[in-house]
C-alpha cells in the first residue's frame, strides 16, 4: 500500500517543523489526549464551560498566563452571541472578522468559535487546538516564516509540536454517519494523512530527546488517526536522523537541505529487494518456491537467489531491531 501523503507534503512538514522549532515549539508536559485525565471538568457546553476547557488547554501548553477571550460567533448572524471568559456571559462588543477565528487584541487574543461547533466534542477541541496554534505562530514570531496560504497549515502543525496532536488527527478526519452511510470530514487545514504524519513526527521528536512514547496514545486515537498511525510512525522512525536535526540544525532542514528515505514498509520493501513492482502473491512464497525448483543444496544456490536470501534476512533483523 502507498503512503497516504505525497513527498512534497512530507517535505512541507519537516521545513515547517524546523522554522516551529527555531521558534520554540515543543510540549512543556505530556502529549495531550482527550480524556479525563487532561480534562476532568464537566462540560455541559454553557460558556463558562467553554471558556474552562480553553483556560485548561492552554495551560497544557505553557500558555496560562496569556489574556486570551472566547467568544461564540452566529455565523448566520455574522454576531457574537456571548462571551465564555471567566465565567461571564456578557453581549461582548467584540468585532470578529470573517473566516478570522483568532483575533489578537492590546494585550492578548479573541478566539472566536461557531455555536455549531459546540455540539460536536472532537471538532470543538480541534479548533481550540488550532486555535492555540494559530496564538503561538504569532506571539512567537513564527508567523513571519510563512506565506498566508501556509498559516492555516502551519497553526496546526504548531499545535501538534506543542502536545496537542492526538486532537489535531482525530479532528481532520471525523466519521459522521448519514442516510448515505459514514463521510469522512475534516476540521482542519491539514488532511488526515498530514495531521497522522505531523503527530507522530512530534511524538518520535520527543523519543529521540529521551521522552518515553506517550502512553495510551492509540488508544486516544479515533478510528482514522489510528488506521494511520502505524504507517506513519514508520515514516517517522525511517527518518529518525532528519528528526533529530530539527534541535541538532533546523536550520538546513528549514532550506530543505535533507532527503526523506520512503519509510516502506517490510513487506514493500522485501517487493523492492526482489524486484517485484506488483505481485498477487506473497514474495517470500515466491521465492521459496523459485528455490523449490533448485537443487536442495544451498551450495547450490544461483548467485543471485543467496545475494536476495541475504537481503531478506538483513531487512527482517533491522525490523526486529527497531521493534525490540
Amino acid at each position: 500500500m502507498s503512503q497516504p501523503w505525497t513527498e512534497e507534503q512530507a517535505r512541507w512538514l519537516v521545513k515547517a517543523a524546523a522554522s516551529l522549532a527555531k521558534a520554540g515549539a515543543e510540549p512543556v508536559g505530556p502529549f495531550v489526549l482527550p480524556d479525563g485525565r487532561f480534562f476532568p471538568d464537566k462540560f455541559d457546553r454553557s460558556p463558562a464551560s467553554i471558556g474552562k476547557l480553553f483556560t485548561r488547554m492552554k495551560a497544557h501548553v505553557g500558555l496560562a498566563d496569556l489574556e486570551t477571550e472566547v467568544v461564540l460567533v452566529d455565523e448566520e448572524a455574522g454576531a457574537v452571541v456571548s462571551s465564555c471568559s471567566g465565567g461571564s456571559c456578557g453581549g461582548g462588543g467584540v468585532k470578529v472578522l470573517s473566516g478570522q477565528r483568532v483575533t489578537p487584541t492590546g494585550d492578548g487574543y479573541t478566539i472566536a468559535i461557531a455555536t455549531a461547533e459546540v455540539g460536536n466534542p472532537v471538532v470543538l477541541t480541534t479548533v481550540m487546538a488550532r486555535s492555540v496554534g494559530a496564538i503561538f505562530l504569532d506571539a512567537s514570531g513564527a508567523v513571519a516564516r510563512f506565506r498566508k496560504d501556509e498559516l492555516g497549515p502551519a497553526g496546526d502543525l504548531a499545535a501538534s509540536l506543542l502536545g496537542l496532536g492526538a486532537l489535531i488527527a482525530n479532528g481532520a478526519g471525523i466519521e459522521v454517519k448519514g442516510c448515505g452511510g459514514v463521510k469522512i470530514h475534516s476540521a482542519t487545514a491539514l488532511s488526515a494523512p498530514q495531521a497522522t504524519l505531523a503527530l507522530a513526527l512530534a511524538v518520535e521528536r520527543e523519543i529521540t530527546r529521551g521522552r518515553a512514547e506517550p502512553q495510551g496514545l492509540e488508544a486516544g486515537l479515533d478510528a482514522v488517526a489510528r488506521a494511520m498511525f502505524a504507517a506513519a510512525q514508520a515514516f517517522v522512525r525511517q527518518n529518525r536522523d532528519i528528526v533529530r536535526r530539527l534541535d541538532d540544525s533546523p536550520d538546513a532542514l528549514e532550506e530543505g537541505n535533507f532527503k526523506l528515505r520512503s519509510g516502506l514498509g517490510v513487506g514493500q520493501r522485501i517487493l523492492t529487494t526482489l524486484g517485484i513492482k506488483k505481485a498477487a502473491e506473497d514474495p517470500i512464497e515466491r521465492l521459496e518456491r523459485e528455490l523449490a525448483a533448485q537443487k536442495p543444496s544451498s551450495k547450490r544456490l544461483a548467485p543471485e537467489k543467496r545475494a536476495q536470501l541475504k537481503e531478506l534476512e538483513a531487512l527482517y533483523d533491522e525490523v526486529v531491531s527497531e521493534r525490540s
